[in-house]
């Protein structure tokens, strides 16, 4: 038997704090790490799931577009973003060509709270309860992978039309998201709810439907690419929230209370449909076959394209492979 890790033999890096602010959130994450639990629970978190720690880096970022294509490099016409529809992501797991990952922690997010805290000792609970769910999470990408579960393992899908196709990629990334939501549902929830960020996904979407009518004859295609951009973050959403409600019985998802503004618009008609079929996903912690991820992932796809259709989004490809859209309602 060996003994487990320390954090001493395990680096978490600090990267790109380099404005005033940043200097301040570096700061106190120092003292965090370094007083407060911090590095322990970073470290507990992604070992939880990834126990070889000779196989993953840790860098907390004050700027994760820069340091993502720093280790990517990415070029300056091709950055890394963080945005992700109304909302943003707090982590990326970076597989590289040695078989190893690199596990990036917006430093931002992990301070971050949707209210002000009282004191710093709320704070530093608040951080270590985020800290806690972001470790596990971006273990859960680096496990999957680890295990040849990771969406490049079930993306290629065949039967599906060239509409439903459309959707696949995106739908790919959200089967992993949902299937690790899962396990940190249960193992270290997340301190934020995605009821609340559903409520700015649904008013994002309706912007954006609203924005794409009235301007399309401008070009079409920015019209098209915003719309997507924000259907499909909405739909991350709901992968996010499917897994963070679960059933009420096995035919019955759950529903948050209160409903967020624009449910009855934009999700009820589906979410049956929606959560239901995340949940025939297993938690990571859980070994799938390939075969019965590309069979959701295809279900999934053309569930979107009803979905689209419901909500007054005419879209598809057609049998030249051209891409249409047409925005069916007056008003969103």
């Amino acid at each position: 038997m060996t003994d487990a890790p320390t954090t001493a033999s395990i680096n978490i890096s600090l990267a790109d704090f380099d404005g005033d602010e940043d200097e301040i959130t570096r700061g106190a994450l120092t003292v965090m790490l370094n007083h407060g639990g911090l590095a322990r629970t970073l470290v507990d978190g992604v070992l939880e799931l990834v126990r070889d720690h000779t196989l993953w880096r840790l860098t907390i970022s004050g700027n994760m577009g820069h340091t993502v294509d720093t280790l990517t490099n990415r070029g300056a016409d091709n950055p890394f973003t963080t945005a992700r529809g109304a909302g943003h992501v707090g982590g990326i797991t970076l597989t590289r060509d040695d078989g190893t990952f690199d596990i990036v922690i917006s430093g931002n997010t992990l301070v971050a709270t949707r209210e002000g805290v009282g004191s710093p000792e709320a704070l530093l609970e608040h951080t270590l309860r985020n800290a806690a769910h972001l470790a596990r999470h971006e273990a859960g990408h680096a496990a999957l992978a680890l295990r040849g579960e990771d969406s490049a393992s079930y993306r290629d899908v065949t039967g599906l039309t060239p509409t439903d196709d459309a959707h696949r990629p995106h739908l790919a990334l959200h089967i992993e998201d949902h299937r690790i939501e899962r396990y940190t549902a249960v193992h270290a929830p997340s301190p934020f709810k995605h009821a609340e960020h559903l409520t700015d996904a649904i008013a994002h979407l309706r912007r954006e439907l609203n924005y794409s009518k009235q301007h399309w004859h401008d070009n079409i295609d920015a019209a098209a690419f915003r719309t997507m951009d924000a259907a499909n973050g909405l739909v991350r959403v709901l992968a996010y929230l499917s897994a963070e409600l679960g059933l009420e019985t096995p035919r019955r998802p759950n529903r948050p209370d209160p409903l967020p503004e624009g449910w009855n618009d934009y999700v009820e008609e589906s979410w049956d449909a929606w959560s239901l079929t995340f949940h025939r996903l297993r938690p990571v912690d859980e070994p799938m076959q390939t075969a019965e991820l590309r069979a959701i992932l295809a279900d999934l796809s053309r569930l979107n394209t009803a979905w689209l259709t419901s909500i007054g989004i005419n879209y598809g490809i057609d049998d030249q492979d051209r891409e249409f859209i047409a925005w069916e309602r007056d008003h969103y």
